[in-house]
């Protein structure tokens, strides 16, 4: 059943990257939703699905609107293998970590992303983008972690717990 609430996270997130919040930009700035349901999923399910999770998003988004495949899936993999650091590691109440985690890996992927662009011939001002993109988008998308935390962390606990309850191999 996790991996039900995963897939369509993911697909509603692809949903409002690519329509919704491609329209309705905050001075020419997105939060990446791909990115907050990733790291979510890492610190909620662990590193492995989160990777797995990351890399098949990524491959959707470069096949469907990428230039060159796999850049977005080596992103989004490594995005959620950092949330799964801190998977059963701290208070499950607190907020802040995701939040915080979001933050770092969104700054991190946009840097990796502008470095690519400029690999593959983009001519830009780095320190402009910065100010103007990279920290903005950064903010947006840990804004937007908190409602994408708040959504997940129920359904993927409650269905993590009945996926260790069958495995578990005891007599009930």
């Amino acid at each position: 059943m996790y991996r039900l609430y995963v897939a369509a996270s993911l697909i509603f997130a692809m949903f409002m990257d690519s329509v919704i919040f491609a329209r309705f930009s905050i001075l020419g700035v997105v939060p990446d939703c791909v990115l907050a349901v990733v790291v979510c999923v890492g610190i909620l399910m662990g590193a492995t699905d989160a990777a797995f999770a990351g890399c098949i998003a990524g491959i959707v988004i470069d096949v469907f609107f990428g230039k060159a495949v796999g850049i977005n899936a080596l992103a989004y993999m490594t995005a959620g293998m950092m949330g799964g650091i801190f998977y059963k590691k701290y208070f499950a109440d607190n907020i802040f970590i995701p939040i915080a985690t979001v933050a770092v890996c969104a700054f991190l992927k946009e840097v990796f992303m502008a470095i690519m662009t400029g690999f593959m011939g983009g001519r830009f001002s780095f320190f402009e983008m910065l100010a103007t993109y990279i920290l903005p988008s950064a903010l947006f998308t840990s804004a937007l972690c908190l409602p994408v935390h708040l959504y997940l962390k129920p359904r993927l606990l409650q269905s993590s717990k009945k996926r260790y309850d069958r495995t578990a191999g005891g007599v009930k």
